[in-house]
């Protein structure tokens, strides 16, 4: 069975949230051979070029996935350069709201890329419907 990659994308303040998030689709796709990389994880500490290593990382992903939190807000150029590749790629992409809803995050709108402001944006606590909808993409990409 072909291999799928999720990528998440999240601030470093999130980190543990982030790999409850990978635990949670790795575990629940696990028939899917569905593996979700994080930078925590995945990224090799030897690697010269992180920039080109992320953006190839989410090139070869089937969907990513965009952890949003204040952090993101504050300090999240990283972040943004991640979704921007995503963009670029066509790669589909579920954002998750944490510790933030969607009026707190339309109320900071200078510096939300208006990509995030214009996505359909989930609490965090849908998890589970994403995970399922990951599931889905998954499946329907390994149909066609």
């Amino acid at each position: 069975m072909a291999h799928a990659q999720i990528f998440i994308s999240y601030s470093g303040h999130d980190s543990f949230e982030a790999s409850l998030l990978q635990y949670a689709i790795e575990t629940m796709l696990s028939s899917e051979n569905v593996s979700a990389w994080t930078y925590e994880r995945d990224q090799a500490r030897s690697e010269s070029d992180v920039a080109a290593a992320l953006k190839d990382s989410i090139r070869k992903s089937a969907a990513t996935v965009f952890l949003v939190s204040p952090a993101t807000i504050d300090g999240g150029a990283a972040q943004w350069m991640e979704l921007a590749y995503a963009d670029a790629f066509g790669i589909p992409t579920f954002v998750l709201l944490h510790h933030l809803n969607f009026k707190d995050l339309k109320a900071r709108e200078r510096g939300v890329p208006p990509l995030i402001l214009a996505s359909q944006c989930n609490s965090a606590q849908q998890w589970r419907t994403i995970v399922n909808d990951l599931g889905t993409l998954v499946l329907t990409r390994k149909a066609t």
